[in-house]
C-alpha cells in the first residue's frame, strides 16, 4: 500500500470519527436538554428561566438558565435569590437577591430586592402572599442564549428540513459503503495464508477431464513452465510493461487455480489488484511474493509427482 493511500485512509477515518463523534454529542446534547427543560421540570418539580439581563453578574450572566425550586415563605432568609413576579409596571418576573425580609404571623412575606450589579436597591417591595416564591439553587450558563437561537425561524428550518436529510444521506451512504458479506470473505481469504499446493482442484480437473492421467499431466507441465511463467512476471514488473504482466500474471493465476497451488493463486490475485489499480509498487511487491513463493511450490509439487510415481 503507498504512503498517499495510506494517508489517504488515515484522513478519511479520522473524519469518519469526527463526524461520529460531533453526531453523537448533539444527540447526547439534544436528548439531555429535552429532558432537562421539558421533563425534569413535571418530574422533579423545579422550574426553569432565562436571564435578559445583566442585572445579577457576574454570578448570572444574560443568556444563563436560572433553576429554581418552589420554598416556603418561612424558610427564606437574607441573601436568597428567588424569582417572583415584580408589583409594578408589567409585573415580570424578575430574579433578584433578597435584601430585606418580614414575615408575619399569617404566614405573608414582604420583600425588597436588588440585582448585584445594580447601584441601587429595586424601588418596590413585593409581597409574598401565595405562602411559596421559587428560589434559585444553580444556574446553567449559556444555555438561554441556544435556546434563543433554536427559536429562531432560519435555525427551525434547517432542523426541521436539514436534520431529517442529513439523516437520510447518512444511512444512505452507510449502506453504499456496506461490503456485502461475500465482498468480506473474498477479502478475509485474501489475507489468510493458504496452503501451497492442495489435491481437491486437480482431482475436480480429473473428474472435469474424465481423465486421471490428463489432469497429472497437466500439473507435470504446470510444473514445468512455472519458472518460466514468474521469469516473464519479473521482467515485465522491471520494465513497467504492464500489460505483458497483467497477461502473465492472468495466465499464472488461473493454472494454479486449476491445478491447487492455491497460494500462488492468492499472490497473483494480489498482483492482479496492484496492476488493475496502476500501484507500481504494490505490483513490485507483490511480484516480489510470486517470486519468493516459487521454490516452495515446486517443492510441493515434487512431493505430489514422488507419491504419484510411488
Amino acid at each position: 500500500m503507498t504512503a498517499p493511500l495510506v494517508r489517504h485512509r488515515r484522513v478519511s477515518t479520522f473524519v469518519r470519527a469526527m463526524v461520529n463523534v460531533i453526531t453523537t454529542t448533539v444527540m447526547v446534547a439534544a436528548v439531555a436538554a429535552f429532558l432537562f427543560l421539558a421533563v425534569g421540570p413535571r418530574v422533579l418539580g423545579y422550574q426553569t428561566s432565562t436571564m435578559l439581563t445583566g442585572s445579577m453578574s457576574p454570578l448570572i450572566n444574560p443568556g444563563d438558565v436560572v433553576v429554581t425550586v418552589p420554598v416556603a415563605v418561612k424558610d427564606l432568609k437574607v441573601g436568597d435569590i428567588i424569582t417572583y413576579h415584580i408589583p409594578v409596571e408589567d409585573q415580570r418576573v424578575e430574579t433578584h437577591r433578597i435584601i430585606d425580609l418580614a414575615v408575619n404571623s399569617q404566614g405573608t412575606a414582604t420583600v425588597r430586592t436588588k440585582g448585584d450589579a445594580n447601584n441601587g436597591a429595586d424601588p418596590w417591595t413585593a409581597t409574598l402572599a401565595a405562602g411559596q416564591v421559587d428560589r434559585q439553587v444553580f444556574t446553567v450558563p449559556y444555555l438561554g442564549n441556544a435556546i434563543r437561537a433554536l427559536r429562531d425561524p432560519v435555525v427551525l428550518k434547517v432542523l426541521m428540513y436539514g436534520a431529517p436529510a442529513a439523516l437520510v444521506v447518512m444511512v444512505l451512504v452507510s449502506i453504499w459503503r456496506k461490503k456485502p458479506e461475500g465482498d468480506d470473505a473474498d477479502a478475509g481469504a485474501a489475507q489468510r495464508p493458504l496452503p501451497a499446493f492442495d489435491r481437491r482442484p486437480l482431482k475436480r480437473l480429473a473428474r472435469e477431464m474424465k481423465s486421471k492421467e490428463a489432469a497429472e499431466k497437466f500439473a507435470a507441465a504446470y510444473a514445468r513452465l512455472l519458472p518460466q511463467r514468474v521469469d516473464k512476471i519479473s521482467h515485465a514488473l522491471s520494465t513497467g510493461n504492464s500489460d505483458l504482466a497483467m497477461d502473465a500474471v492472468l495466465s499464472l493465476k488461473t493454472s494454479s487455480s486449476m491445478v491447487g497451488a492455491l497460494r500462488m493463486e492468492q499472490h497473483c490475485v494480489r498482483l492482479e489488484h496492484a496492476l488493475v489499480m496502476t500501484d507500481h509498487t504494490a505490483a513490485i511487491q507483490a511480484g516480489e511474493l510470486v517470486r519468493e513463493h516459487q521454490p516452495q511450490l515446486e517443492k510441493a509439487l515434487g512431493g505430489h509427482t514422488m507419491r504419484r510415481a510411488a
